[in-house]
C-alpha cells in the first residue's frame, strides 16, 4: 500500500494539470447551476465526468509505468550487486591461491560455517547466508601486506594491529551492498571473543552476533588444521581439543560442540559450561587467527 502511495506521489506531474482542469470545470458547472442554466451545467457535468475518467486512466497508466521502471531498477541493482559479489569471491580465491598456506581458507570456512549452522538447527536460508559470510569474511585481509601474513617471526605489535583492522575493512567494503546487510555483523565481529578480549569492539557473550560466533570457530578450526609458516597443521582431534580448552572464555560452547559433531570428533567430552569471567584465554598461536 505504501509503495503504491509513493508511486502515486511520483505521478504528480500527470495528476496536477488534470486536477486543475477538473476543478475549473466543476466551479463553472456549479455557478451555472446556481444561475439556472441547468442544461449547460448538465453538459459541463458530463465533461467533468469524462475528464475524471481520463484522469483516472492517465494516473493508473503512469503508476504502472513507474512501477515497471522501479521493478527494472531493482532487478538491475540486484544483478549488479550479485556480479560485484561474484567478483569479490573470485578476488579472494585468486589471492588465497597464490599462497599455499591460505589457499582455499575462505571456501573451507564457508562450508564449515554452513554445516555448523545446520547442526545447530538454523534455517536453510540462514545457513546459506552463513556460507556467503564465510566466503567474504576475510576480504579485508587484502589490505594487509602479504609479507606481514607470512613472516610470523617478526609479527610484532604494529603488524598485529594492521591485521586487526581487517574485519572493519571487510565491513566497509561490503557495507554499500544492501543484499549482504544481514551478514555484515557476522563478518565484522568474527574475531570477538566471549570474554570481551577480541576485536574490533571487544564485545562479549550474547552481545556477539550468533553468525560471528559460528564464523569464529569455523575460522579458527580451519586455520589450526592447516599448515602455516610457523607451524604444522593439527589433527581434527587436536584442533577441537584446543577450541574446547579456550571455551567458554574464547568461543561459544554450543558452536564448538556443533563443529565437533560436524568434523566427527565425538570421543572428547563436551565443553563444560564454566563461567566466562574476564580472563584472557591461553590460546595456541594457530587459534588466535588473524
Amino acid at each position: 500500500m505504501l509503495r503504491r502511495i509513493r508511486l502515486l506521489a511520483e505521478a504528480r506531474d500527470v495528476v496536477r494539470p488534470v486536477l486543475v482542469c477538473t476543478g475549473a470545470v466543476a466551479i463553472v458547472a456549479t455557478v451555472m447551476a446556481v444561475t439556472g442554466r441547468h442544461i449547460t451545467s448538465i453538459a459541463l457535468g458530463g465533461v467533468l465526468v469524462l475528464i475524471s475518467a481520463v484522469m483516472v486512466y492517465q494516473v493508473d497508466r503512469a503508476v504502472r509505468q513507474l512501477q515497471g521502471q522501479s521493478d527494472l531498477l531493482r532487478q538491475a541493482s540486484s544483478e549488479a550487486e550479485s556480479h560485484y559479489l561474484d567478483v569479490l569471491r573470485r578476488v579472494v580465491s585468486f589471492v588465497e591461491a597464490r599462497d599455499r598456506y591460505w589457499n582455499g581458507h575462505s571456501r573451507n570456512v564457508a562450508r564449515l560455517a554452513e554445516r555448523v549452522g545446520r547442526k545447530m538447527g538454523l534455517s536453510r536460508g540462514t545457513c546459506e547466508r552463513l556460507a556467503l559470510a564465510g566466503q567474504l569474511h576475510d576480504i579485508g585481509m587484502l589490505a594487509v601486506p602479504q609479507s606481514v601474513l607470512l613472516d610470523y617471526s617478526r609479527f610484532g605489535v604494529n603488524e598485529f594491529r594492521s591485521v586487526q583492522k581487517h574485519p572493519e575493512v571487510s565491513y566497509e567494503v561490503l557495507r554499500p551492498l544492501t543484499s549482504v546487510s544481514d551478514i555484515l555483523p557476522a563478518i565484522r565481529h568474527h574475531h570477538e571473543r566471549m570474554n570481551g578480549t577480541g576485536y574490533p569492539q571487544e564485545l562479549r557473550g550474547e552481545d556477539i552476533p550468533l553468525g560471528a560466533r559460528i564464523l569464529a570457530v569455523a575460522d579458527a578450526y580451519d586455520a589450526m588444521t592447516h599448515d602455516r609458516p610457523h607451524r604444522e597443521g593439527m589433527t581434527s582431534v587436536q584442533a577441537v581439543a584446543e577450541l574446547r580448552r579456550c571455551t567458554p572464555a574464547g568461543y561459544d560452547p554450543t558452536c564448538v560442540d556443533a563443529l565437533a559433531e560436524v568434523v566427527h570428533v565425538r570421543e572428547l567430552n563436551k565443553t563444560p559450561a564454566r563461567s566466562q569471567g574476564n580472563r584472557r584465554p591461553k590460546m595456541l598461536t594457530g587459534v588466535q587467527t588473524p
